[in-house]
């Protein structure tokens, strides 16, 4: 009798486990950032490692110095790009772009965040809408000291960044348009017909040199080389006066 019951506990306790098991699988490694902000658009990535399944993301905008968002998106990245498929080893469809129109928020700095439920996923961008005071103050700084020196001012230019990567040099790497070697705190990519190429600028304190352009770099905007995608994200989209030196 006693042999008999503990069979029985032995196999409520075998069926148990079992139903354990199964109802909770390990824990799935979620990959996933926001890539690009720009004036129109959030783009970006997220997949789950264990699953080649289209996840339901947000993205929070919150105002600098705030802890409650403005705005917030909730989404599935369905899109496909090429770069994730060969990373994720399935069908690529993991990425999203999304419209975005910042002057309904209004100017200021922005962190964005993305997530998956209640996970996030990547680092925390930051986006600069409009002339905030921070940024009209540093231009009064400059306007004083370009005073003082012979430096011309070309105005308010939007700034970006870009790097060797694939996504943001379209193959190119460090190759320019004029045929030079791009490097970091040196090269910028440009609208020749506004600032013609070999024209050296000062931008925040350091003096640059014309060498590149870019398909969607057109008039009073500046792409700054970087040697990291990761220093572009940092980067993100800022304006600053700029110097002809």
């Amino acid at each position: 009798m006693q042999a008999k019951l503990y069979q029985l506990l032995l196999r409520t306790a075998c069926l148990f486990s079992g139903i354990l098991f199964f109802s909770f699988p390990a824990h799935a490694e979620l990959i996933g950032n926001i890539d690009q902000v720009n004036e129109e658009t959030l783009e970006g990535y997220a997949w789950d490692s264990s699953a080649p399944v289209s996840l339901t993301l947000q993205i929070q905008i919150k105002k600098d110095g705030s802890d409650s968002p403005v705005k917030s998106f909730e989404f599935v990245a369905d899109q496909y790009r090429e770069d994730l498929a060969a990373q994720s080893g399935d069908d690529g469809c993991h990425a999203f772009s999304l419209p975005i129109d910042w002057s309904e928020l209004g100017e200021g700095k922005y962190q964005i965040d993305l997530y998956h439920l209640d996970q996030k996923l990547g680092e925390t961008l930051s986006y600069t809408y409009g002339m905030v005071e921070e940024d009209a103050e540093e231009n009064t700084e400059e306007e004083n000291t370009d005073a003082n020196t012979s430096l011309q001012s070309l105005g308010v230019f939007k700034l970006t960044g870009y790097c060797p990567c694939n996504r943001c040099s379209e193959g190119w790497g460090r190759h320019t348009a004029t045929g030079a070697i791009a490097s970091s705190n040196h090269t910028i990519a440009v609208d020749p017909s506004v600032i013609p190429y070999g024209t050296q600028v000062m931008i925040n304190g350091i003096i640059y040199t014309a060498e590149d352009r870019g398909g969607g770099v057109r008039g009073k905007h500046i792409d700054i080389f970087y040697d990291t995608h990761a220093e572009t994200r940092q980067h993100g989209t800022t304006q600053a006066e700029v110097f002809l030196v």
